[in-house]
């Protein structure tokens, strides 16, 4: 085996699925390591066969065979005579075929990447979102009522976090009819910032939240389309984000093409 020191060669894709593995000697383990912090072609590679065993499980057999077929695809588009000795075409493959075998390998397997892993970034986005609560709402000031006395309860319960307590009073507001858009906005929000999220309650709340013309529409349509994200209802989430043109518009448009 070449000893790699001009790392211009390239270990074979066994040799790094070995080292990966662990079975490698100390000697052969060293210097395959030291390659790698010189060669981003043969990093590359081993970053492939971490993720392959990562998303799919320490399958050998079944790498072997999806770098196998890679390979036999990549072969085919690099004007390779089929009459070439198979001798020849081995050693063309370990030193000069290999980079683009990596390459290759790496953006076949980007579609896997995404697939797995958009899906969890969309989901960690929308957690993202909603990991800093909206503002609590406005403290009451002026003539003592009982509405103001709800209403800064809600506010003092919202802040601390508190929010099932919150959904109580809050669920008091809206039976007494008093500022019922604002009620079941926050309502809407506290479901869905509940340790455990409910987000089918907070869609009920927060689609009455946006029903009328209400100063909330625009924040209402942006955590209802959250709230839809959460339950796994896609399909409404997306219709409700095409809706939004103010409020959280670039987010909104970040997280559709997230999406996409």
């Amino acid at each position: 085996m070449d000893d790699f020191s001009d790392y211009k060669e390239h270990p074979d894709l066994e040799l790094l699925i070995d080292y990966v593995d662990g079975i490698l000697d100390a000697e052969m383990n060293a210097k395959i390591a030291h390659h790698l912090e010189q060669s981003d072609a043969s990093k590359n590679i081993v970053d492939g066969i971490r993720f392959y065993y990562e998303t799919y499980g320490a399958d050998r057999k079944g790498l072997e065979n999806y770098l196998q077929e890679t390979k036999d695809s990549v072969f085919s588009k690099l004007d390779i005579p089929e009459d070439q000795p198979a001798s020849l075409k081995k050693t063309r493959t370990l030193r000069y075929y290999i980079p683009r075998i990596a390459a290759a390998v790496l953006l076949l397997m980007i579609p896997v990447f995404i697939f797995v892993y958009q899906g969890k970034s969309s989901a960690l986005l929308i957690d993202d979102y909603l990991s800093v609560p909206y503002d609590k709402p406005p403290v009451m000031r002026g003539d003592f009522d009982q509405n103001m006395a709800l209403w800064n309860k809600v506010a003092f319960q919202y802040e601390s976090q508190n929010y099932r307590e919150a959904i109580q009073v809050l669920d008091s507001l809206i039976r007494q009819n008093e500022t019922r858009s604002m009620a079941h906005f926050y309502t809407g929000l506290c479901y869905l910032y509940l340790e455990t999220p409910a987000p089918y309650k907070a869609i009920l709340h927060l689609q009455k939240a946006i029903d009328t013309e209400s100063p909330f529409m625009e924040q209402g349509l942006w955590y209802l389309s959250l709230a839809y994200f959460k339950a796994e209802e896609k399909d409404l989430g997306k219709k409700t984000l095409k809706r939004i043109e103010g409020y959280k518009y670039e987010e909104a448009q970040n997280l559709m093409s997230n999406l996409k």
